[in-house]
């Protein structure tokens, strides 16, 4: 009976995680649609309710798990790989040329590439989040 009360326990921490994330992607959602009625940019009220939005603080019992695993640095490197191989797709729609004759594509993916090097050999995650967020 303690097994499965475990297996019915994690199953709800399953459960609840994955309606936290439903709730974000919607709120996201929401947001990008705010964007489209011509406002470009966020104030620093937006982009601080997005930043502790996605960096929520973990429960002790959290924090013991993530100590046992090294989980949440595989899942922010994951994160940050995904974000790097987005911004190299969305780099060949720029296909027009800057005022010194650069393709905006070449400009926009070494820019990218510059700021994922420097930031490479962060340890902090919350600050590894902190930067995916918001750039």
């Amino acid at each position: 009976t303690l097994l499965t009360w475990s297996n019915s326990s994690s199953i709800a921490q399953q459960h609840q995680q994955k309606h936290q994330q439903q709730q974000q992607q919607q709120q996201q959602q929401q947001q990008v649609r705010s964007y489209a009625d011509g406002k470009i940019g966020a104030d620093s009220d937006e982009v601080a309710e997005l930043i502790e939005s996605n960096i929520r603080r973990p429960t002790r019992e959290e924090q013991d798990a993530q100590r046992a695993t090294p989980r949440r640095l595989l899942t922010t490197r994951r994160e940050a790989l995904s974000l790097y191989r987005e911004t190299l797709r969305y780099s060949n729609l720029f296909v027009h040329r800057d005022e010194h004759g650069r393709m905006w594509r070449d400009v926009l993916r070494a820019n990218a590439r510059a700021e994922f090097e420097v930031a490479r050999h962060e340890p902090d995650p919350e600050l590894i989040n902190r930067m995916i967020v918001t750039g």
